[in-house]
């Protein structure tokens, strides 16, 4: 049954995003800095959840945690820190609010990225750069939620790859001759 329900999800198509996640040592719109071994450290205990396919986010930042399957936009597919920046991709879910995702996408809607984790800040003497707080040791990075207000400033996501099988294809196909869109 399982091959089932891979194959009914296929033939709704995959759409991919990429772009920044979130800097390091650089204040974000929160007023926070965050220490690029922390983030080091916390994309490293990420990776296995990458790699089983089980790091998954949500539509908006809930106030909680953990991540509800139910309110799952999409999974994290890659994580990966260059300098100071951190980049990943996403693939949008086709669940409800992975729709909803795809939707505000083909609206020509830009998507933000924004960071959910728990831990303590530390309120520095003097603000720095904007910077009015540091995350502390005790940080745990959870996932990347899509949000209309990144805290990083840049964190937004660009389609790089999207994809329909079958009749999808075709029924979009259809709808934009009908309409004189060009593909």
């Amino acid at each position: 049954t399982s091959k089932n329900i891979i194959s009914e999800s296929k033939q709704f198509g995959t759409m991919k995003l990429k772009g920044l996640f979130q800097k390091a040592e650089t204040p974000n719109r929160n007023k926070r800095i965050y220490k690029k071994s922390i983030l080091e450290r916390e994309i490293g205990k990420l990776q296995p959840f990458i790699s089983d396919n089980r790091l998954l986010g949500e539509l908006d930042h809930p106030d909680r945690l953990n991540v509800k399957y139910s309110d799952a936009s999409h999974k994290v597919s890659n994580l990966v820190m260059d300098g100071n920046d951190v980049w990943g991709e996403i693939e949008l879910l086709n669940t409800p609010k992975g729709q909803i995702a795809q939707t505000l996408i083909k609206d020509g809607v830009t998507l933000g990225i924004s960071s959910r984790g728990g831990g303590t800040l530390t309120e520095l003497k003097e603000e720095k750069d904007g910077a009015k707080w540091e995350v502390n040791e005790d940080f745990s990075l959870v996932t990347f939620d899509l949000v209309p207000d990144e805290s990083t400033i840049g964190a937004t996501l660009n389609v790089f790859e999207s994809k329909c099988y079958g009749d999808k294809c075709k029924e979009v196909y259809n709808k934009a001759l009908n309409e004189k869109i060009f593909l």
